[in-house]
């Protein structure tokens, strides 16, 4: 049983992890040492471990392999700590919030060459190369060229298949994904390393600082390469989750006629005012919108799966486990699950609109961004810039599914979502 189970978390992880909700208990061992915990308090206790107890799983050798090893996401200790606090002023809600425009400017932009392109295309990839820019431009204040985009673009194909690769041989030179990988990341801190030096030659040659992060103005060489590492992660997270996570609210926003037409006359209702003039741009008058994002990172979370590892014998709850044990975390099981949501399959975006359930879940029924000291530290940038992403898309087009679409979750590094072909038609070409 538990070869097969393993197998199968190998080859259709979310078929497994769907499964768990047929089963009823807190832990759920799917291989000798190797157990899904679901239980909202036993979440709690891992992410909340401050002993070092309960660490990020994989190989030091694994996590270099696909992300970058100085970046805050895998640091630990005191270095985590200090990185943490010097990041932390880039991403507080007036910053954030005062970055929108900048981010609506973007979006213009992008959607503008949308309308001279094709009629119908795979809405994932456009909104990746959206996010890359807003996701640049947020940290440094600057556009890279398409070159750059495409290094990025590329690093981020190779993660996603290595991390999605069900079957790991020790081929050496002869594995190609792992060459592709390398030679990609090289590249793409090539480019992020020229990115860096450009934004500090800018911000410095005008003395202009205001709005720019720690990217534009730390400059010691003792902080480059993490400053490097970190800007890639970060441009990574905004063209892979936040493009997912925009991915997913279209789709199924189009996959449902009633509620798209609630968001759209909404989107519509709202006038011109609210993103015209100086100040800073207010998403108060969208709640449909808003709620549709969260539903939709409910159904299809971005980060879809975490990980740690046990650094010693330990109790969790009721059950003992082994140094060495793996625990898996997933909020796709937890966000389906009966016992927290009604009608957890279904697309319901108003079970959001009053306030009143997410005080009432416990702390992890609903985690699209993790939980603990760790939690993700650009929740408030994404969720709100991806609001406005998507107000502004539905203020330019009627977007309507492509017949005979196959919508399919990749889960790898980001529930990746494939298939998403929409037709893009103009307010203005259809007379509205």
């Amino acid at each position: 049983m538990f070869f097969s189970n393993n197998l199968r978390f190998r080859w259709d992880p979310l078929s497994l992890l769907s499964s768990c909700h047929e089963i009823e208990s807190p832990l759920i061992a799917i291989d000798d040492g190797f157990y899904i915990v679901t239980a909202p308090e036993l979440i709690e206790t891992i992410l909340h471990d401050r002993d070092d107890l309960f660490q990020k799983s994989g190989s030091p050798e694994d996590r270099d392999m696909v992300s970058f090893p100085s970046s805050l996401m895998n640091s630990s200790g005191d270095d985590w700590t200090v990185k943490r606090r010097a990041m932390q002023s880039d991403f507080n809600l007036r910053r954030v919030a005062s970055g929108l425009r900048t981010t609506f400017g973007l979006t213009e932009a992008h959607l503008a060459r949308w309308q001279t392109g094709p009629a119908s295309c795979d809405i994932r990839r456009l909104l990746q190369q959206l996010c890359f820019d807003v996701g640049c431009q947020f940290l440094l204040k600057i556009t890279l060229d398409e070159g750059g985009r495409v290094a990025f673009m590329a690093l981020s194909e190779a993660i996603i298949l290595k991390t999605r690769d069900p079957v790991r041989l020790p081929l050496g030179r002869f594995d190609r994904t792992s060459y592709r990988l390398a030679s990609s990341r090289e590249a793409a801190k090539t480019v992020a390393h020229a990115a860096l030096a450009r934004a500090r030659q800018q911000h410095s040659g005008d003395g202009n600082a205001e709005g720019v992060g720690q990217f534009g103005i730390r400059a010691s060489v003792e902080e480059d390469e993490w400053l490097c590492d970190e800007f890639c992660a970060m441009v990574l997270s905004g063209l892979e989750a936040m493009s997912a996570g925009l991915t997913w609210t279209l789709h199924l926003l189009t996959s449902h006629p009633d509620v798209l037409q609630r968001v759209a006359a909404e989107v519509n209702a709202s006038g011109a005012e609210w993103a015209t003039g100086g100040g800073t741009i207010s998403l108060d008058a969208f709640p449909e919108t808003r709620a549709s994002l969260m539903e939709a990172m409910r159904l299809f979370p971005p980060a879809w799966l975490t990980g740690r590892t046990v650094a010693r014998d330990t109790m969790l709850g009721d059950f003992f486990l082994a140094a060495g044990s793996a625990l898996i975390i997933s909020p796709w099981i937890n966000h389906r699950s009966v016992r927290f949501f009604d009608e957890p399959g279904r697309f319901r975006p108003e079970r959001w609109l009053d306030g009143r359930l997410q005080p009432r879940l416990p702390r992890y029924a609903f985690f699209p961004f993790g939980g603990g000291s760790k939690r993700c530290i650009g929740e408030h940038f994404s969720l709100m810039h991806m609001a406005l992403v998507l107000v502004c898309i539905l203020r330019r087009f009627i977007l309507k599914p492509m017949p005979n679409s196959k919508v399919r979750p990749y889960p790898a590094l980001v529930l990746r979502p494939l298939g998403v072909n929409l037709a893009l038609m103009p307010r203005a070409t259809a007379g509205e």
